[in-house]
């Protein structure tokens, strides 16, 4: 199995990364059933990875564009994705998508991950392709300000690699967008290292936890819904 399948299913036999996927389905379904275009939206998702955003929500857009720079996360999106335009590049390059705009741009789990100076460059290409009145959703699953952070950092167990949420609304208020709306998923301290659990009460938790008006702060994995400014 490759790097890219081996990531493609980790989102269906991973139950923490599982359940995490789940709730943030939740959040892109209000995203598309309340952005103004509905079914008119032009998406692109940068750093599509897998596709697994892309083709969750192909279908309910009139054009979707995936972009990722790795071959073998290409290879499974072009394998999942029914009607979606796939291009394997860098997105921050000028001439990679030049003279097109979108609705609606969605970038989960690339964010944390990135160096400084790519997440700048990243939010430069989006501010540059997201059209009039569009949208930026971005996550945070990395979030060091989480209980789960926390909790490792106390029992040495690191804790300190991922994105804070000075640093997500730094990047957001510099870029020339304004968050419009933050979700949180994942409230209790747990890892996709974690043993068998009694998965049916995590998942009950959870559910109960994403509709519960807490800090986001607290929650392994935000979702920021942006708007441009």
């Amino acid at each position: 199995m490759d790097k890219g399948e081996e990531y493609a299913r980790a989102f269906s036999e991973r139950p923490w990364r599982a359940l995490l996927w789940e709730l943030e389905r939740r959040v892109l379904d209000r995203v598309v059933e309340r952005h103004p275009r509905g079914p008119r939206i032009r998406l692109l998702d940068l750093a599509c990875g897998t596709g697994r955003v892309l083709s969750y929500l192909e279908d309910r857009v009139e054009r979707a564009v995936g972009v990722d720079l790795s071959p073998t996360m290409i290879s499974v999106a072009r394998g999942r994705s029914t009607r979606a335009e796939i291009i394997l590049g860098d997105a921050t390059a000028d001439d990679l998508l030049p003279g097109r705009l979108f609705d609606l741009v969605t970038a989960f789990r690339f964010f944390p991950n990135a160096e400084p100076e790519l997440r700048a460059a990243a939010m430069r290409t989006i501010r540059r392709l997201i059209a009039a009145g569009g949208l930026l959703v971005f996550n945070n699953h990395r979030n060091t300000s989480s209980l789960m952070h926390r909790t490792a950092r106390a029992l040495r167990r690191g804790g300190r690699e991922g994105m804070s949420p000075a640093e997500a609304r730094g990047l957001v208020d510099s870029s020339g967008f304004k968050i419009a709306r933050t979700y949180h998923i994942g409230l209790l301290p747990i890892t996709e290292r974690h043993g068998v659990r009694p998965w049916a009460l995590v998942k009950r938790v959870e559910h109960a936890a994403f509709a519960l008006p807490l800090p986001a702060s607290l929650y392994q994995d935000v979702v920021y819904v942006c708007r441009r400014t």
